[in-house]
């Protein structure tokens, strides 16, 4: 086993999930070169850690994985910590060589000091996300300006959460990310993303980056952007969608054109009512809303009115009629409460709170009427909810692509797409 070996092991043991499990034990260690331990607590990518508080009980042949005790703090130091055998009655406390519970951290704070002296930036490593992320300062690798992160745990269930959304990585124009695993690009398409276990390596007793490897990386990938074309175009009924070089195609439905004229329009805030109407095809008449068709809200639950029509949302007899079955619904609970009939009771309180809240939806305090959303209101409505099934069809196809339009996109009063860095489509 080489020290690259052993530095393949580290990184990787760098991107353990769970709280300790990156940790080298002495048994582990016991198996490696003489002076590899040292040379990596020399690097600094290795720190003594807490003592481990399991063991391998050695008392007999059953090698049973045991708790631990510790000698409290004021006992002699030649007692040592033990494990009490429960297999046999005959063994009782078996010692433990303090030796063996000695444990080695891997240090990631370390490895981005690391990676910043390798690429000679002149600032100390910024921690954006504890022990997830690290800013570690602008490099001119490959002729361009490019600002370097190292990130930790990349293949993650929460990685889409942590780094798709981090506000630096988003607003960074072409990051270069480190990870000392498997590297993940799924929610980082702008990104030139390396690996550690590949370009970093033990070189006459020191640790090295490959650096020609590293500018080769980022130059292709800067060629790659450069002739990546991104489509949403329609051709007859369905519509050919392609964002960082993956394609797909999909029916066509009224979401999916309100996102190709919003990805047309990147950075404008466009009225709610104006979206609806352009997709329309129908811009004129009042309000911009005039020409709009009354099934695109039917087909959404929603009625059509004209500004200054809208009505209460319940009239009078809608409210006597809600009441009164609340009154019945009242009675019977008491009566199945009066019989103990227990499910019967917790059906009809569930029934009660789905009409109260219905009730507190049309009126107001002082039991004052709401009225219908106006049709301004009602067109958002509509947006967002044709966008957001429109959006779940894309994430079947492309997680990537639905990632950066849950980044990008506002789906308010005023519809915008405004994506960080800016992306160009062919509508």
């Amino acid at each position: 086993m080489t020290l690259n070996d052993l530095l393949g092991h580290i990184l990787l043991r760098t991107e353990m999930m769970t709280e300790g499990s990156n940790a080298f034990t002495a048994d582990e260690i016991a198996r490696w070169p003489e002076g590899a331990l040292d040379f990596f607590v020399r690097q600094r990518l290795l720190s003594p850690a807490t003592p481990a508080q399991q063991a391998v009980c050695d008392g007999c042949e059953e090698c049973c994985f045991m708790p631990v005790e510790f000698p409290p703090a004021e006992a002699p130091l030649s007692m040592a910590p033990f494990i009490i055998c429960n297999q046999r009655d005959d063994i009782g406390r078996v010692r433990v060589d303090p030796n063996r519970l000695k444990r080695w951290r891997v240090a990631p704070n370390q490895l981005a000091r690391l990676i910043s002296n390798q690429l000679d930036l002149d600032q100390t490593p910024q921690e954006l996300v504890r022990q997830r992320l690290w800013f570690l300062g602008k490099t001119g690798l490959a002729g361009n300006s490019n600002e370097v992160f190292l990130a930790r745990g990349l293949s993650w269930m929460d990685a889409g959460e942590i780094f798709g959304h981090n506000r630096d990585l988003r607003d960074s124009v072409s990051p270069l990310i480190f990870a000392p695993g498997k590297p993940s690009n799924g929610f980082l398409p702008n990104a030139s993303l390396v690996s550690l276990n590949r370009l970093l390596s033990v070189q006459k007793d020191q640790l090295a980056l490959d650096l020609e490897s590293i500018t080769r990386a980022i130059t292709a990938k800067s060629k790659t952007g450069a002739g990546t074309c991104n489509v949403f175009q329609k051709t007859g009924q369905f519509w050919t969608i392609s964002f960082v070089g993956r394609t797909f195609r999909l029916k066509d439905r009224k979401g999916l054109q309100y996102l190709a004229f919003l990805l047309a329009h990147p950075g404008e805030e466009i009225h709610a009512q104006r979206l609806l109407a352009e997709v329309e095809g129908n811009t004129s008449g009042q309000g911009e809303i005039a020409g709009t068709r009354e099934r695109q809200f039917l087909d959404d639950g929603l009625s059509i009115s004209t500004p200054g029509d809208a009505g209460p949302l319940l009239d009078d007899q809608a409210r006597k009629e809600y009441k009164q079955h609340l009154d019945d619904l009242t009675a019977e609970l008491e009566e199945a409460r009066e019989f103990n009939d227990y499910k019967r009771a917790e059906r009809l309180e569930e029934e009660m709170e789905a009409l109260t809240k219905e009730l507190s939806a049309a009126y107001g305090l002082g039991g004052r009427a709401r009225k219908l959303a106006d049709p301004a209101e009602k067109a958002r409505k509509t947006i967002s909810k044709a966008i957001g099934r429109a959006l779940e069809q894309i994430k079947a196809y492309d997680e990537s692509l639905w990632r950066h339009l849950q980044n990008a996109l506002s789906l308010g009063l005023f519809p915008t797409y405004k994506p960080h860095p800016p992306v160009n489509w062919t509508i």
